[in-house]
């Protein structure tokens, strides 16, 4: 009896084999997300001399930045070669002063939004040392006009550096010329 069962249990399993077989593809479409595009100005950071800060109203100030470059290694020893009118093999330019070269980026002063909550550092004096002071949108305006607090080691001619999201200043901090 049981040899008979396992007979009947075997056919029914190669019956379940035998026969036609059918295959079927599933097409699954998942939608992702658009490539977030960037136009070059998000995060972008500027370097150049604050001409003015207007005060626009209770949260923001324009800042106008007179953009330059501001060239360091091959690039900074070309481009001084050049002014120069000297030629020279760009990887055996001599190197300029300082190991680095300010040149203007053009003659159009750029606008900026600046947040009246934002700081950002300017280089003073204390004690014998120089360090970088932490100040508001409000005091750089200030200093830009001519206050003497903070007392600045330079003044802001020497440049500031600009971060900068599309429009807005998140930060700023000003450049040591030695």
């Amino acid at each position: 009896m049981r040899v008979a069962v396992l007979v009947v249990v075997a056919l029914a399993l190669a019956g379940c084999a035998v026969g036609k077989h059918t295959v079927s593809t599933v097409t699954v479409t998942t939608q992702r997300p658009a490539p977030k595009v960037s136009l070059g100005a998000q995060d972008a950071r500027y370097f150049g001399e604050p001409v003015s800060i207007s005060k626009v109203d209770a949260k923001r100030f324009l800042l106008a930045l007179k953009p330059q470059s501001y060239l360091v290694g091959v690039t900074a020893n070309v481009a001084f070669a050049q002014q120069q009118g000297k030629a020279c093999a760009p990887l055996s330019c001599p190197g300029v002063e300082d190991d680095r070269l300010v040149v203007p980026a053009g003659n159009q002063q750029l606008t900026f939004v600046l947040p009246a909550k934002t700081t950002g550092t300017v280089i003073t004096a204390g004690g014998g040392t120089m360090r970088n002071t932490t100040v508001t949108a409000t005091q750089l305006a200030a200093l830009l006009s001519g206050a003497k607090k903070p007392h600045l080691v330079e003044p802001l001619v020497s440049g500031v550096w600009l971060a900068v999201d599309v429009d807005t200043i998140t930060s700023f901090a000003q450049q040591f010329e030695p």
